[in-house]
């Protein structure tokens, strides 16, 4: 019973760890836990996408070679939606991709709704050009979770991909009423710019530089790179958006207020806020305790 319980506080301490993104310290702990049962299929999968993200290819294409054994092994007595998802796990990862979408071909027949088996099969077909046929099986995944961020990813990058501009910017567009500060939108809306208007740098290259100085803590290099987005290109809702909550951050309520009205003029429904009133009473509110204090001039 202690080993027992010792090996699930293990684990859940290694899932905080990756959540804070503290992956090496997750890794140790997964290693000790794999220790104490060197057949779960869960810890064998976890160690191998965390050396992968942690650049050691090699022991992780070591963890998913045990993985894809262990999986053939239990397979043998009965096919389940867990163990074919972690077998193609484990031949896409080991670059056997047309074992890995046979494999998804047989869970999608069990399963027909599975996400990981429609996300994969999404990307198996991506990788052949067959953006049609992928987005496909994205919408379905989208018709049962609109708001899916991966999937709004998914879709806005083959929508980019077949030219489709406009509507994977609406993609991108509802990702950013959802996660403001997306790093990944941002990146894919910035390619989509310099393909659709042939640019070498555009806005959302500045916001993420922005954002990159705000996450060190620099946050007048970070204000200085909201300006430079918007002098380039005053357009873009989320880029205000995320100024306005840069401002909040700096103490800066008068011009976090400008920010985000000028946000709302462009799209009523950035940053996802539904009660604007409200919204707005709490900034103002926010502003009087900051000019009572001090820390902003009238």
């Amino acid at each position: 019973m202690f080993r027992r319980n010792h090996f699930e506080n293990q684990c859940q301490k290694a899932q905080k760890c990756i959540e804070n993104e503290e992956y090496v310290k997750a890794r140790e702990i997964y290693i000790e836990c794999l220790s104490i049962k060197p057949d779960d299929l869960g810890i064998l999968n976890n160690l191998a996408q965390l050396n992968y993200m942690l650049g050691d290819y090699g022991k992780s294409e070591g963890y998913s070679e045990i993985l894809l054994k262990e999986c053939d092994k239990q397979l043998k007595y009965g096919k389940t939606e867990r163990l074919l998802k972690l077998k193609s796990t484990a031949l896409f990862s080991l670059n056997r991709n047309e074992e890995g979408n046979e494999t998804i071909d047989e869970l999608l027949k069990i399963s027909p709704n599975n996400q990981v088996g429609l996300f994969q099969k999404a990307q198996y077909l991506e990788s052949k050009k067959e953006y049609k046929q992928a987005l496909q099986y994205i919408n379905k995944v989208l018709r049962e979770d609109p708001s899916n961020i991966i999937g709004l990813l998914s879709k806005g990058r083959l929508l980019c991909q077949m030219n489709e501009f406009e509507e994977s910017e609406k993609c991108y567009d509802r990702i950013f009423e959802i996660e403001t500060k997306n790093t990944t939108v941002i990146n894919l809306k910035s390619q989509l710019l310099k393909r659709k208007y042939d640019m070498s740098i555009t806005p959302h290259d500045l916001m993420l530089k922005a954002l990159d100085n705000w996450k060190m803590k620099d946050l007048k290099a970070a204000e200085n790179y909201f300006k430079k987005a918007l002098d380039m290109d005053s357009q873009y809702s989320e880029i205000w958006f995320a100024q306005g909550e840069l401002f909040i951050r700096m103490g800066k309520m008068t011009k976090a207020i400008n920010s985000f009205n000028k946000a709302f003029e462009l799209n009523p429904k950035s940053g996802g806020v539904v009660d604007k009133k409200g919204f707005f009473k709490m900034l103002n509110r926010m502003s009087k305790v900051n000019k009572i204090l001090g820390y902003e001039k009238e």
